[in-house]
């Protein structure tokens, strides 16, 4: 896929620069045609000279040039991929924010390529809710994240943020650009994500710890694969879904699954909607006065009420369990007619509901079966639905 290609790698000021190089080889030897940008921190890790003797093209870092007659970032801009590796804290704040002080930033602001980027830095500053916010609003930019990897990193500390070896993320470049053409590309997907709520007067409300951060990152996987992605939920997504249905209560959503699904043609069931619900509302704020004696009552189930509606697309369901994960699963699975299940073990603090994190195993109707072993949702989401083509594949 690279033979005749034209690359723009953006170099960043950090640590990892150094395996830039050997991703530049890489590229190179694929046949791919590599300019290099720095931005003004690249140079205390990494030189010039390495890369141009590598690719035998230009590095080039100053904003306030020319290059065979046009102004740098509009001649740079015009190429069919820019990898930004490693991208530090730092440029993936600017780049999420509109701010344009150096020749890299510029040049993406600029271009119409398909761009990735490859985070790389200390596991608080990747875990960082500023991180976090920024990666997303890059992604609803359109651009794909080139997850870090676990491991020692370079503060000694073992944990995310590593940047990955390049062959790895050159297989992820690959595999991204293959999945385009796969058996998601043009379907209409009704995606559901996060809590439902109740209300109990004007200002209270029961609801859960459910983030919609999975159904959120299986939204950029989606997209990824040319989906026509519908969304209903409490909160709104990051990833820019085609439409957006906000809903408060398990029966809205009910409903607005209902009217989704005449033209779905596949339905991942991501939400974690209240079993149950305040029966009654107050108009007025409920004043203190001693213990209180709620009375709930009982949502509809979504799956099991819509069987019918949903029977002719592929469903996809999870199941958040704390105890007899499989068993649970498994009969969710069944009684529900999914074809898929993820069955979650929620019990844990650092992954399930509200974490950056997860892990699982994939349940397919056949007997088949994947597990996922703990890793970012970005990760899990690509898990998933790699599963989900490769079992349609075979049918």
């Amino acid at each position: 896929m690279w033979k005749n290609k034209r690359v723009l790698l953006g170099v960043t000021g950090g640590i990892a620069a150094y395996k830039a190089i050997h991703l530049a080889s890489q590229l190179t030897k694929r046949g791919a045609i590599v300019d290099v940008v720095f931005t003004p921190a690249a140079k205390q890790f990494v030189t010039a000279l390495s890369f141009s003797s590598i690719t035998g093209r230009g590095v080039y870092e100053d904003m306030f040039t020319h290059i065979n007659g046009e102004i740098a970032h509009i001649h740079l801009s015009k190429v069919d991929y820019i990898l930004m590796v490693p991208a530090t804290k730092n440029e993936i704040a600017k780049l999420a924010s509109g701010v344009a002080d150096n020749l890299l930033l510029n040049t993406i602001y600029a271009s119409k390529a398909k761009i990735y980027i490859a985070p790389a830095m200390n596991t608080t500053m990747y875990t960082h809710k500023t991180t976090e916010d920024a990666l997303d609003t890059l992604r609803s930019f359109g651009y794909t994240i080139i997850p870090p990897v676990s491991g020692i990193l370079a503060c000694k500390e073992h944990g995310i943020g590593k940047l990955d070896e390049p062959e790895h993320i050159l297989e992820f470049i690959e595999e991204h650009e293959t999945h385009l053409d796969g058996i998601f590309k043009g379907k209409n997907v009704i995606l559901t994500g996060g809590p439902t709520i109740s209300k109990m007067d004007p200002v209270r409300i029961f609801t859960n710890q459910s983030s919609g951060k999975m159904a959120n990152a299986l939204g950029v996987a989606l997209k990824k694969r040319g989906a026509n992605v519908s969304y209903i939920g409490y909160f709104e997504p990051t990833f820019g879904p085609e439409k957006y249905i906000h809903i408060e209560t398990t029966e809205e959503m009910l409903e607005a699954v209902k009217e989704a699904s005449k033209q779905g043609d596949i339905f991942i069931m991501c939400a974690a909607p209240l079993d149950y619900a305040f029966e009654s509302y107050s108009t007025q704020k409920v004043k203190k006065a001693g213990d209180l004696v709620i009375k709930l009552k009982r949502t509809p189930d979504i799956l099991k009420t819509l069987k019918k509606e949903v029977q002719e697309m592929i469903v996809i369901g999870f199941a958040a369990e704390t105890e007899n994960h499989m068993e649970n699963g498994m009969k969710k699975l069944t009684e529900k007619e999914m074809d898929y299940i993820i069955v979650n073990d929620v019990s844990s603090k650092t992954m399930g509901m509200g974490s950056a994190m997860n892990a699982g195993t994939i349940l397919h109707r056949s007997g088949d079966r994947k597990e996922i072993h703990p890793m970012n949702k970005d990760c899990m989401a690509e898990e998933i639905l790699e599963f989900v083509e490769a079992q349609e594949t075979c049918m």
